[in-house]
């Protein structure tokens, strides 16, 4: 007997229809890209342009660099890749310098971005959004789909004071855009002189999970080599704010968390009782082979998803955190910022010091929690006049 097989509906990329469209041959373009943007097919969008005959002039490259091989905070230098200038927006300089757009018809953004505010793609967009409208060169963004979903929205907006390549323009941490909607977002609330397009999915509905688009999953960046990382990343990642490892230097960054001075079994006792919705955690030991701990043997838990409807990503991570900082007070320490030591990188990416203080102080898991989310509903009001597959969205 034959059992039937579920037909995942087909979804195309932004770049897909890009390429198919022959009003774009004759033009010098920029490429702002990295290996986490394909074709549907798997081909880089670099090569994809080359072979529909719309080679780039030159390539721009964000954190990681075009080829995606640097890790994180890692500056990277200015290159030549087969022939085709590549600059780095993530180095001596995060935009790009007017002489580099001038001689452009536009510049085409094409990066697999994953829904959180964290992540410094978004930011890179940003500001190339910036430079373009100051020198009037228009701006092309191919759009792909959220890969945790375009309807959960996590977090509170980010105060322009606390703003920070890792946080900004409004955003809260789980944002339920596609970085075409965000981009439309940027452009209606703070760049309005940049002159625009979007290239828009085909297909896609913002309730759809990846799994169910038949697109092939991209490496997005180092350390987020699976879709259950990125769902749970909007959480986790807060993680890098502390001298806790995160799980970078292991096989599942951002789903296991832990140091050498934790009892895994206690801390998964711990958390089981707190009935998180939509996952399990299970104790584990683990030593990692580069960052915070490395070769060090470490307990912590790994966290696995059973729901991914039901997971709260933003509240996991919290209650991860307070729930360490409750039982370890004496080991547990905030992480300093690379850049400015006497600030704390927990604070850059909770959005200011707030949440951190409660923690301190001993605060309620569930007061930290709704702290976390306040102003969630104003954002959900500014976002909804960007929306451009529908509106079903819930805080």
């Amino acid at each position: 007997m034959r059992i039937a097989k579920h037909e995942p509906k087909q979804v195309r990329f932004g770049l897909d229809r890009f390429l198919e469209d022959p009003s774009r041959r004759g033009k010098r373009y920029g490429l702002a890209t990295n290996p986490s943007a394909t074709t549907s097919t798997g081909v880089p969008a670099w090569k994809a342009l080359i072979q529909h005959g719309l080679g780039p002039a030159c390539l721009f490259g964000p954190e990681h660099g075009f080829r995606g091989a640097a890790q994180d905070a890692v500056q990277v230098e200015d290159e030549v890749f087969q022939g085709i200038p590549a600059y780095s927006l993530y180095g001596r300089r995060l935009e790009p310098e007017p002489w580099m757009l001038e001689p452009l018809d536009a510049v085409v953004f094409d990066m697999q971005d994953v829904g959180c505010r964290y992540y410094t793609y978004l930011y890179t967009l940003a500001y190339l959004m910036k430079s373009c409208a100051a020198v009037g060169t228009p701006l092309i963004v191919l759009d792909r789909p959220n890969p945790i979903g375009g309807v959960k929205i996590e977090g509170s907006p980010i105060a322009r004071e606390h703003e920070s390549f890792v946080g900004g323009y409004g955003l809260v941490h789980r944002y339920g855009m596609t970085i075409g909607e965000y981009a439309e977002y940027l452009r209606g609330e703070y760049f309005p002189a940049c002159r625009l397009e979007v290239v828009p999915l085909e297909g896609w509905d913002r309730r759809q999970p990846w799994v169910e688009t038949s697109l092939p999953w991209p490496l997005t960046s180092p350390n987020l080599p699976t879709l259950s990382c990125a769902e749970l990343y909007p959480g986790t990642c807060l993680v890098e704010g502390t001298w806790l490892s995160e799980g970078r230097g292991t096989a599942r960054p951002f789903e296991i968390i832990g140091a050498p001075f934790i009892d895994g079994e206690l801390l998964r006792e711990e958390l089981a009782r707190l009935d998180l919705p939509g996952l399990v955690f299970m104790s584990l030991f683990f030593r990692p082979t580069a960052s915070k701990f490395k070769d060090e043997l470490c307990e912590g838990v790994l966290i696995s998803i059973t729901d991914r409807e039901e997971v709260r990503s933003l509240d996991t991570g919290i209650a991860i955190i307070h729930t360490i900082h409750r039982l370890y007070p004496h080991e547990f320490k905030w992480r300093e910022d690379w850049d400015d030591p006497s600030i704390s990188f927990f604070d850059r990416l909770a959005g200011g010091p707030g949440l951190r203080q409660m923690i301190d102080r001993g605060a309620p898991l569930g007061e930290c929690i709704a702290f976390a989310h306040e102003g969630c509903d104003a954002f959900l009001r500014v976002r909804q006049k960007y929306l451009l597959y529908g509106e079903d969205s819930r805080p």
